[in-house]
């Protein structure tokens, strides 16, 4: 289901950096953008009740009478969907969140630090050793 894409350095694009030199200064760790598979939206396109704009990079979701989503689209094919932190914790309703997060995408992740961060301790992942 996911689609990934080429990942780019922050760096190479300034206004990244600039937003994630904001969020690691913690002036707006709020901002910092989590992924999602573009098929999200398939949910809300075939359910009717719902109306999807866009324009070349950007787009909103959203439900007369109801919620709002505003996103970045990005990846070859329009194919990403990015959000800050903040709109996943404030703008998604409690009971579509489950749906999102089925679409999250991410780079390759430590499932093992991952487990160190949810529930600190000792994890046995091998010998240490210099690197």
């Amino acid at each position: 289901m996911s689609v990934m894409a080429e990942p780019i350095r922050v760096s190479d694009l300034p206004i990244a950096l600039q937003l994630y030199g904001q969020v690691a200064s913690g002036e707006k760790p709020d901002k910092a953008q989590v992924f999602f598979d573009a098929a999200v939206l398939n949910r809300y396109r075939e359910s009717g009740g719902y109306r999807i704009i866009r324009t070349n990079t950007s787009g909103r979701i959203s439900k007369p009478g109801g919620w709002n989503l505003d996103f970045g689209i990005s990846g070859e094919g329009d194919s990403i969907l990015h959000i800050p932190v903040e709109s996943l914790v404030h703008r998604i309703p409690e009971a579509e969140r489950a749906h999102w997060l089925a679409h999250m995408i991410s780079l390759p992740v430590s499932a093992n630090f991952l487990k160190g961060l949810i529930r600190p301790g000792c994890l046995d992942d091998g010998d240490i050793r210099t690197w």
